[in-house]
């Protein structure tokens, strides 16, 4: 769904097209706009609670290369640059994935300051930041210039987002509610894909030494490499 879209559907969940209660922005997007804030607020807020119910729609799979022990999402060419959530990561040796453990920063023992290739999984936070008014919402990063669209989903944040502006005179809105209800069973309820996999087994698999010293860690603002969203890599002892 384009932007104005959004804008326009939000405003019909309140019988507003005019924008008379709730100003209506043309141009790009903008925060100071309470239609607009309203729309990034419920966006986050439905791929936050379609992510935790074990959704996957959103997910992100990126080859990445750290620098001194080091990954920042912030280096990516296009938002949304933010994660929400990081589902797996794993080491990249030649053709093959190792999957790593993560580890709390208060377990952390040796930083490691190398450069590897890694596989990740991620869920990011939604960015409507400088998007036009002819411009798909933007939930996560696109393919190939282009998002991924899931219309029923657009609906679920509209309605979010006219439940964010209905408080200005706390009318109540039975039928927006129901709408909410069901826009939102529809679309946590989406089966994951595939929908059958094989269980993962263990035994007679290769294992890596590397993988087996390898921790990760996850931090928003990392001083001493002047990054902000990093990835961190330690190593531990085995003894």
């Amino acid at each position: 769904m384009q932007l104005q879209q959004a804008r326009l559907q939000t405003l019909k969940f309140l019988d507003d097209e005019t924008g008379e209660r709730w100003p209506l922005a043309t141009g790009d997007f903008e925060l100071t706009n309470e239609v607009d804030l309203a729309l990034q607020m419920a966006a986050n807020e439905c791929v936050s609670v379609y992510c935790s119910m074990g959704g996957d729609f959103f997910d992100v799979v990126m080859n990445v290369t750290t620098a001194d022990g080091t990954y920042s999402f912030n280096d990516l060419a296009a938002a949304p640059k933010v994660p929400m959530m990081i589902r797996s990561l794993a080491l990249k040796e030649g053709s093959n994935y190792y999957s790593l453990y993560s580890i709390r920063e208060q377990d952390v023992e040796t930083d490691t300051p190398v450069s590897l290739s890694l596989k990740v999984r991620v869920v990011f936070n939604p960015d409507f930041t400088g998007i036009a008014t002819g411009d798909q919402l933007r939930y996560s990063q696109a393919v190939g210039g282009v998002q991924i669209e899931w219309p029923l989903f657009d609906q679920w944040v509209c309605a979010i987002a006219a439940k964010h502006l209905a408080p200005k005179e706390n009318e109540p809105n039975n039928q927006l509610d129901a709408r909410i209800a069901m826009l939102r069973g529809a679309c946590v309820d989406a089966p994951e894909r595939p929908l059958s996999v094989i269980f993962p087994r263990n035994d007679g698999r290769t294992r890596s030494p590397n993988a087996t010293y390898y921790r990760w860690s996850y931090t928003p603002r990392d001083i001493a490499a002047s990054k902000i969203s990093c990835i961190r890599l330690h190593r531990i002892s085995m003894v």
